[in-house]
């Protein structure tokens, strides 16, 4: 009988924790004791807390994880009370944890779900970790560790002067450095074509026809959520915005009156969101013209009584459940994928809709004299040199067209007698 695959839970998880005030705080806790681990709670609340959303600090968090699942399991060593009495790791420690990463022993779940420590006496064979991926727990553990150098940020022992404390960082930096991959750049995402657009409204988006012009297929998705889901499509796809965005959008982002601009506004740790997992807006504020018929729409879903509008009463944010709660971003996720199913066109996901639409403005504002501004803008990205993918790309293809064309008047003219 063959031996089933098993898991071994690591000792270490992260935990979700909604404050009075509506923050949302991650904290790696010991799952025998439930007690928090001390250092990276020190190193979440003092050194990362006000710098990251939440759910980048939960990932930080789960990587440290795995280096106290590391120290615990494999070094025989709490790593509170190691680093605490003034120990440093040394090289040939951390290049140990490195090859653990390296072969993948220590696995991370996509969502916020314990970390798991693989077991090798079950043979359980694993895929090596992506380049990228063990590049950003290098990173995380190696800002961790040179944080904890320092007796005055992590407490306990100090065993290092000045001098010394500088030296050990440069060789900290230096062997972090010499344990990197080097991540390949990432490939480009394809944009949707305008026929994959065309197959997709076409099946999930509203007939207009009879008195009714709001009504959806009724052979895909809830009668409570046809109208929400296709509308989640066509603000995403017009607007570029991100998923958190979309998820963030409140009645009072809404236009009122004449006005035709929807304001991407950040609502960081909002008591009003009742979402453990808050959507993080990442991008900057800004206020983005919407079409008259999206207008229109809006004004339909949220005016409409249910199913076919939006319950009322029970949460500020504008897409919300068959209940009237927030959208989750699991929920979100499925909406996507069953859209992209119902349409046809795989794979989709909002990031995928994020790029169309970047690409599409990139290819009208490459010619405009303050092109690149502009796209920054409407995009959100706060780094001037984030839109350069796009117009980079834009520029190529443009190029690619005329070679084409040149080539083309080329054989043109050995045919002429």
């Amino acid at each position: 009988m063959k031996k089933q695959p098993a898991e071994v839970l690591s000792p270490f998880f992260v935990l979700r924790l909604v404050l009075d005030t509506g923050e949302r705080l991650p904290c790696l806790v010991d799952r025998e004791t439930w007690l928090p681990a001390r250092l990276a709670t020190r190193w979440a609340m003092r050194y990362r807390r006000y710098r990251l959303q939440s759910s980048t600090l939960a990932d930080n968090l789960r990587i440290l994880g795995s280096l106290y699942t590391w120290a615990k399991t494999r070094g025989g060593f709490d790593l509170d009370d190691y680093l605490t009495q003034g120990n440093i790791l040394t090289p040939r420690q951390i290049e140990a944890f490195a090859s653990t990463l390296r072969a993948n022993e220590v696995a991370m779940d996509a969502d916020a779900l314990p970390l798991r420590l693989v077991s090798k006496a079950l043979d359980v064979s694993s895929p090596p970790i992506d380049a990228g991926t063990y590049d950003h727990f290098l990173s995380v553990t190696e800002q961790f560790l040179l944080w904890s150098l320092d007796s005055m940020n992590r407490g306990g022992v100090s065993r290092l002067s000045l001098v010394q404390l500088s030296a050990e960082r440069a060789q900290l930096n230096y062997l972090f450095w010499s344990l990197r991959m080097g991540a390949r750049p990432s490939q480009r995402m394809k944009p949707l074509e305008d026929q994959e657009i065309q197959r997709i409204r076409e099946a999930i988006g509203p007939k207009r026809e009879g008195q009714n012009p709001w009504v959806c297929p009724d052979s895909i998705f809830s009668e409570a959520t046809r109208l929400r889901n296709w509308l989640m499509f066509e603000l995403a796809l017009e607007l570029g915005i991100r998923r958190g965005e979309l998820l963030k959008l409140r009645l009072d982002s809404l236009p009122r009156g004449s006005d035709d601009g929807i304001r991407i506004l950040r609502h960081p740790d909002d008591p009003a969101d009742s979402r453990t997992n808050e959507p993080a807006v990442k991008t900057a504020e800004r206020v983005i013209p919407a079409s008259r018929p999206l207008l229109s729409a809006l004004r339909a879903y949220i005016t409409l009584p249910p199913p076919l509008g939006r319950v009322r009463g029970k949460s500020p944010y504008l897409f919300v459940t068959e209940k009237g709660y927030p959208l989750s971003l699991d929920r979100a996720n499925d909406v996507i994928q069953d859209i992209g199913r119902h349409g046809e066109v795989t794979p989709l996901s909002w990031h995928r809709l994020r790029h169309t639409w970047s690409e599409q403005w990139a290819d009208r504002l490459l010619s405009h004299p303050n092109g690149n501004d502009i796209l920054q803008y409407l995009g959100g990205w706060t780094n001037p040199h984030s839109p350069d993918h796009y117009i980079q790309h834009t520029v190529a293809r443009q190029a690619a067209e005329l070679v084409r064309a040149y080539q083309q008047t080329l054989y043109a003219e050995e045919k002429e007698p």
